[in-house]
């Protein structure tokens, strides 16, 4: 954390090209953030416009005495599994440091958002001064012509419409990778080879 708070934010005119990005995905057992716990994260990073797969990481945390497990089994994850997974605050750990210098993508930001902020305060720690940009969010701000009337932003359907190829939902690992996929095709149909503003893409982003 102190890495994180440490570090200078970018400024709006910076070009996300050039700015190291950290794409990741929460796996939970419910929606909401104050009863609810997190069964895995996942993450990667994306350098200069590449995906840089040797970064991606995968972890499962140790199960909690109250979480659904039919909410954890939707992720292919056993009790057994879970055994074998690491407590909540080494997982942030790792996150956290992930997260140093990085800005954050996510697809539907709310619930990393909001499941972060509850760890902080369950923690009694200070709130982070991170940067989000969120694909979601990004696509409906920018639709393409054809695509205006669309109901659906979940990230398997704009991944169809960008014709990416499809993978498993609800593991974090496959999540952040897919989302990291859709925002490089996102940044390349809205501003081809021109520079990307950051300002812009933080902009769209906004809940």
């Amino acid at each position: 954390m102190q890495a994180i708070l440490r570090t200078p934010l970018p400024s709006a005119e910076t070009d996300i090209r050039q700015l190291p990005l950290l794409v990741f995905d929460f796996e939970t057992s419910g929606l909401n953030a104050e009863r609810d716990r997190i069964v895995s994260m996942g993450w990667v990073e994306v350098h200069q416009g590449i995906i840089a797969l040797e970064s991606a990481r995968h972890l499962l945390l140790q199960a909690s005495t109250d979480t659904d497990g039919s909410a954890v089994a939707l992720h292919h994850i056993v009790p057994e599994m879970q055994q074998h997974g690491v407590s909540e605050a080494a997982a942030f750990d790792k996150l956290w440091s992930a997260m140093a210098g990085k800005v954050l993508v996510v697809h539907g930001a709310v619930m990393e958002r909001e499941f972060t902020r509850q760890y902080l305060r369950r923690n009694a720690l200070p709130e982070l001064p991170l940067v989000w940009l969120d694909t979601l969010k990004i696509e409906q701000a920018f639709p393409a012509a054809s695509e205006r009337g669309a109901v659906s932003w979940r990230l398997s359907d704009l991944r169809r419409r960008y014709r990416l190829p499809e993978y498993p939902a609800h593991h974090a690992l496959s999540d952040a990778i897919a989302t990291a996929e859709l925002l490089l095709a996102q940044r390349f149909r809205l501003f081809r080879q021109q520079p990307a503003p950051l300002g812009e893409w933080v902009k769209a982003s906004r809940p």
